[in-house]
C-alpha cells in the first residue's frame, strides 16, 4: 500500500510540473545548465560487453527494471517494456538488471533469448551494484526512470498491468523537454 501511495504522489508531482503556460515559459529566465547527478551504473551484460551509464549520459534517458527469474510479475514488466522500447528507443535507453546470482546466469540469458527482448540484460551476481541502488536491497519488481543528466525522476516498486502506460507517459513527458 505505502508503494502506491509513493507512486501516485510522484506521478501528481510530475503531472504538475508540466502545468506552466507556454507564455509562461517564454518570459522565464534563460535556461540554467541541467543537474548533473551522481548517478552511476557499469554492470556486464548478460551476453558479454558491459554496459555503463557513463556511455550514455547527456544524450539518453534510462530505464532501470530491476528483475528476477524466479519472480513472475518481473518478467510480465520486461515483456510489457519490450512492446513500448520501439517508441522511446531513439531518446531512452532500457536495460533489465537481473539480481539472480551466478548460478543462475543462463536462466537469465535464457528468458531474454525466449522473450526476444530488445534491450541489454544485465548481471550483477555480487549484488553489490544493486544493493546499493535498490531501497531494501533486493526487492524485484523494481523500476527506475533516469534522466539523462544522471537524475532519478521516478523509482516504483512492484509490477501490476498497465503500470506501463503510466511509465508511457511519464517518458513522453521526459523526451519532450
Amino acid at each position: 500500500m505505502k508503494n502506491i501511495v509513493i507512486f501516485v504522489l510522484s506521478i501528481l508531482i510530475f503531472a504538475s510540473c508540466g502545468t506552466a503556460s507556454p507564455k509562461a515559459e517564454e518570459s522565464a529566465a534563460p535556461a540554467k545548465t541541467p543537474e548533473i547527478s551522481g548517478f552511476s551504473l557499469n554492470l556486464e551484460k548478460v551476453d558479454g560487453g558491459t554496459f555503463s551509464f557513463e556511455a550514455i549520459r547527456g544524450k539518453k534517458h534510462l530505464v532501470a527494471a530491476f528483475w528476477a527469474t524466479w519472480c513472475e510479475p518481473c518478467k510480465q514488466e520486461l515483456k510489457k517494456l519490450a512492446e513500448i522500447y520501439p517508441a522511446f528507443s531513439d531518446s531512452v535507453e532500457f536495460v533489465g538488471i537481473s539480481t539472480d546470482t551466478e548460478e543462475l546466469i543462463d536462466k537469465v540469458n535464457e528468458f531474454a533469448v525466449e522473450a526476444a527482448l530488445p534491450f541489454p540484460i544485465l548481471v550483477d551476481p555480487s549484488g553489490n551494484t544493486v544493493s546499493s541502488i535498490i531501497p531494501g536491497g533486493d526487492s524485484v519488481p523494481y523500476m527506475m526512470v533516469v534522466d539523462k543528466n544522471g537524475v532519478v525522476v521516478l523509482r516504483h516498486s512492484g509490477y501490476t498491468p498497465g503500470d506501463e502506460e503510466a511509465l508511457k507517459r511519464e517518458l513522453e513527458e521526459l523526451v519532450s523537454h
